[in-house]
């Protein structure tokens, strides 16, 4: 998140687009969100308990948070479609889909072209070996 600034304070709205950037970076609280809020502003702000937790109630009864079993909330994946998120990672990976029919194509016609990369193939075939790994490891938000 961008550094705070003393002009933002006041806006009306700028709860909201702050809170919902912080979950982006994991589950809060409502005590996270205020501790975090006035870190960033450098001490300038901290948002009372009546301005941050109406404001979470109206984002989970939106379906764009949810409290998780720690009584802290996350993001939903209503909150990554209204955001564009999850279409980020469909084109990423239709990108990525493209990128390997063209290795393919490539292999039956002009395999020697190739094997002149086939570290850095094997390079990012691990590395989406992991991150398919973490996928299992971790919970998935939602």
């Amino acid at each position: 998140m961008q550094e705070l600034q003393r002009r933002q304070f006041g806006q009306r709205g700028f709860l909201r687009p702050q809170i919902l950037e912080l979950f982006e970076k994991g589950p809060m609280n409502g005590v996270d969100i205020m501790n975090t809020l006035q870190q960033e502003s450098s001490g300038w702000y901290r948002p009372s308990p009546g301005s941050i937790y109406p404001l979470l109630e109206q984002l989970e009864k939106e379906g764009l948070i949810a409290k998780n079993k720690d009584g802290k909330f996350e993001l939903t994946s209503a909150y990554a479609e209204v955001s564009g998120v999850a279409g980020d990672i469909s084109s990423a990976l239709s990108s990525l889909e493209s990128t390997v029919s063209y290795l393919e194509d490539l292999q039956k016609s002009d395999a020697a072209k190739l094997s002149r990369g086939a570290n850095r193939i094997e390079k990012l075939a691990k590395r989406l070996q992991q991150l398919k790994e973490l996928q299992g490891a971790e919970p998935a938000r939602q």
